[in-house]
């Protein structure tokens, strides 16, 4: 068993194993479907838990906490994306539209 604690300022909702993040600067969601664990919200912390699991499953436990706090991050942090192109032998042809705003 895991358990991450939510930080002031986020909202989150757990419905069967889909998280969505919601915070000051934008909303997250991420699914889990795929994995056996057991997601819960339990007081100002989430839960992740997984029953009879091997040193590889409990990997995978570790990994979705790791994404839940991300998600907390990218809601509690701007980030800005900045594209380069590079080229070594052919050059590349790019069209800007929307002013770069896409």
């Amino acid at each position: 068993e895991e358990s991450i604690k939510i930080p002031a300022g986020v909202k989150i909702d757990i419905k069967s194993k889909k998280v969505e993040v919601s915070g000051k600067h934008g909303k997250l969601s991420r699914d889990f479907k795929h994995l056996p664990i057991e997601l819960y919200k339990s007081g100002k912390e989430v839960k992740a838990k997984m029953y009879f699991a091997k040193s590889k499953q409990l990997s995978m436990l570790r990994t979705v906490c790791s994404h839940i706090s991300n998600l907390f991050e990218g809601v509690e942090k701007k980030f800005q994306y900045k594209m380069r192109l590079v080229y070594a032998h052919f050059p590349i042809n790019a069209t800007i539209t929307n002013g770069g705003n896409t």
